[in-house]
């Protein structure tokens, strides 16, 4: 995992012009939400809503938009040691809307799957934050995180699908499935230890955004929009790191392959 991070940090920072335009977008789309908010996912009675799940899916793609130039890069640097807006147009554009037009399938399948499994145990979900699983309901969340898992699985096992496109231009499905098999255990640990790693990275960054918050708020920002802007700017950075690593483990992955 440390070498992972290292990796992750490094391209970060050589691929800081794209990931501060990324952090910047993500700010605005936060702010855009905020000023026009949707219609929630769940209404006053905790009953999930059609059209919420719905909205839910389209901004999840939206949000998805500034981070896929970030793994394209992230790709692009593994594979062939180019960096920063060098790596950004060394396909030329239709190699990057290519790369785009298929991590942005990937997401909005993500997106729907996600939204899927929240309509489904969406009333247990809310009996466990509130303490009252009863054993049915357990039963449930238990088939549940098993469904999780085989999707993860899924994912390890198709992952490569970025780099093939980089590497090769096009993307065949039974070259990809066998990078995810010939190395499902190396990929598996791997990107399990980077999930694990994102909720202990998000709580170490709370106090450092408190102190920001503060700090603009002493200047005379008030509270709610400062707050707003350095949550969206924190976050927005953690998920580049996310997808760096995840790009990072995938590229290896492949170049182990072959």
């Amino acid at each position: 995992m440390t070498w992972i991070i290292q990796d992750g940090m490094a391209l970060m920072w050589q691929g800081r012009g794209i990931v501060a335009i990324s952090a910047l977008l993500t700010v605005l789309i936060s702010g855009l939400g905020a000023v026009m908010p949707g219609p929630a996912f769940l209404d006053t009675e905790g009953t999930p809503s059609l059209i919420g799940a719905i909205w839910q899916v389209i901004w999840f793609a939206i949000y998805a938009i500034p981070l896929i130039p970030v793994a394209y890069v992230s790709h692009i640097a593994v594979l062939r040691g180019k960096v920063g807006f060098a790596a950004m147009l060394s396909n030329g554009l239709a190699g990057l809307l290519y790369f785009a037009r298929a991590m942005m399938a990937a997401v909005v399948v993500v997106a729907v799957l996600g939204t899927l499994y929240q309509l489904v145990f969406v009333s247990d979900l809310l009996l466990m934050s509130a303490g009252r699983v009863d054993a049915s309901a357990a039963l449930r969340l238990g088939a549940g995180a098993v469904v999780a898992l085989l999707v993860f699985a899924l994912f390890v096992l198709l992952g490569a699908w970025g780099a093939m496109i980089v590497q090769t231009g096009r993307a065949r499905f039974g070259d990809v499935l066998a990078v995810g098999r010939r190395c499902f255990l190396y990929l598996f640990v791997r990107l399990l230890a980077v999930v694990l790693f994102l909720p202990i990275l998000s709580a170490l960054v709370l106090p450092v955004m408190g102190q920001v918050v503060a700090i603009l708020v002493a200047v005379g920002i008030p509270a709610d929009p400062a707050f707003l802007i350095v949550s969206a700017a924190f976050y927005a950075l953690i998920g580049c790191f996310a997808i760096v690593l995840v790009s990072v483990v995938f590229c290896r992955a492949w170049l182990r392959a072959k």
